[in-house]
């Protein structure tokens, strides 16, 4: 797993008790910087299991005069010579950002919502999984989803708000749009790529489930953004604009794929949770 260099702005009379603060940590390299003649910049390389807990370190170290520093962190893809990858997972800063950004309202997320809703029409007018892929790449219901995960395991009340409205506002988009799709196009609702979806059953829950816990592990280690889309993406898409293309073309069913949409989400929520607390408590060891 790629490291972490942590940049640490602060009163250069404050340095050397920042650098004690870590010194019983797993620091790769460490090295300082004079800014000018009261502050300095504290270079720390480490990996990215650790961050966590130096940012912590220094902050609670630095209390007094908290408002005097800045602590950024940044990714380091390599770094020479290569130190041994401790497979650890990154910070819970990181993982809030990651997800604070995937979650936050704007017009071209709600754009990516209804692009990803056409693709989705398309896989199942054409009954072609191999579309509704691309589908579940675009995937815009990855953030509000995690982001009721999270919120719900570290009680932040602001992050649930907004992961619930985006969840909102962008399924409703999936929904009428695929609507407006459903009364111009014939849709057959006796295609496999539909039938499956607007019935629910264990093999949904435990996909649900999977999809979640998967996607929540993948974030935790900072994996790849498209792949964790997938992940999750594969249970929430495809029934919603099921839904959607049933209702416009006035068809019955379609009740079964909301149904199947908020037993998935609800799976995906729990599963993405638990490994979020999993995580936490995992952290709360190592300290």
């Amino acid at each position: 797993m790629a490291g972490r260099l942590i940049e640490v702005f602060l009163p250069t009379e404050r340095l050397e008790l920042a650098r004690s603060s870590i010194s019983g940590l797993m620091i790769t390299s460490m090295w300082t910087e004079r800014l000018s003649e009261t502050h300095s910049q504290l270079h720390i390389l480490t990996d990215s299991a650790s961050s966590e807990k130096v940012t912590e370190e220094i902050s609670s170290a630095l209390a007094d005069t908290i408002e005097d520093i800045r602590i950024i962190c940044l990714p380091v893809e390599a770094s020479i010579p290569e130190e041994k990858s401790s497979g650890g997972m990154i910070s819970y800063d990181e993982l809030k950002q990651d997800i604070v950004e995937m979650t936050s309202p704007s017009s071209s997320t709600w754009i990516l919502t209804l692009l990803s809703a056409v693709v989705a029409a398309a896989g199942l007018y054409r009954n072609s999984a191999t579309i509704l892929i691309g589908a579940m790449v675009i995937a815009p219901l990855l953030g509000p989803s995690v982001g009721l995960s999270l919120s719900l395991v570290h009680q932040e009340r602001r992050l649930f708000g907004i992961s619930l409205r985006e969840m909102i506002i962008r399924s409703v988009i999936a929904v009428v749009f695929s609507a407006l799709l459903g009364m111009t196009l014939k849709v057959d609702p006796a295609l496999s790529e539909i039938t499956s979806r607007i019935q629910s059953g264990p093999s949904d829950i435990v996909l649900a489930l999977a999809s979640g816990a998967a996607g929540a592990i993948a974030l935790c280690t900072g994996g790849s953004s498209t792949l964790i889309g997938v992940m999750v993406a594969v249970a929430l898409m495809p029934p919603l604009v099921t839904a959607g293309l049933l209702w416009g073309g006035g068809y019955s069913g379609w009740q079964g794929g909301l149904s199947l949409f908020a037993l998935n989400l609800a799976c995906i929520v729990v599963s993405g949770a638990l490994v979020f607390t999993v995580r936490r408590l995992t952290a709360r060891r190592q300290r």
